[in-house]
């Protein structure tokens, strides 16, 4: 009795050798979907009022962070008005003290330290104001408010 032998199988070896790589790309999916973090997560929830005009920009050296309760987040940490308020004035003097090291004697530097503030659209105008008048007082002359554009 003589028993055929069965012919090898060319396309099924070929599709055998893909499923190691098959597995190897999905489990490198999967890590990096878990492992990955586009940006970090910010110490507040805000939502930011809408705004029909304005443009996109690039972020500031400060970004502050103010909910609808009207804490204050300042380098991902709640902090109280005072608290906000002493840490941005050793940065305005430290920005001062290295904007001085850079140009000759003699010369006059307003380094004009610039604030964003993200602001959540149900702040109210009182709790905004006492912000507003406290960085006023430190003498910083830039603030953005960062505002969603709206479609349309």
């Amino acid at each position: 009795m003589h028993i055929p032998r069965p012919r090898p199988r060319t396309r099924m070896i070929a599709d055998d050798a893909l499923i190691p790589l098959i597995n190897i790309v999905f489990l490198m999916l999967i890590f990096f979907m878990i492992a990955g973090q586009i940006t970090p997560p910010e110490a507040l929830s805000i939502k930011p009022p809408n705004s029909q005009q304005g443009r996109a920009i690039e972020p500031e050296r400060i970004l502050l962070l103010m909910d609808a309760e009207g804490r204050i987040a300042l380098d991902d940490e709640i902090l109280t008005l005072a608290a906000v308020r002493e840490r941005l004035a050793a940065r305005l003097a430290a920005v001062s003290a290295t904007a001085e090291g850079r140009v000759s004697p003699g010369v006059s530097v307003s380094p004009g330290l610039g604030v964003t503030l993200k602001a959540d659209a149900a702040v109210t105008q009182g709790q905004l104001r006492l912000l507003l008048d406290q960085l006023r007082a430190l003498g910083i002359e830039r603030l953005r408010l960062l505002t969603q554009q709206t479609a349309g």
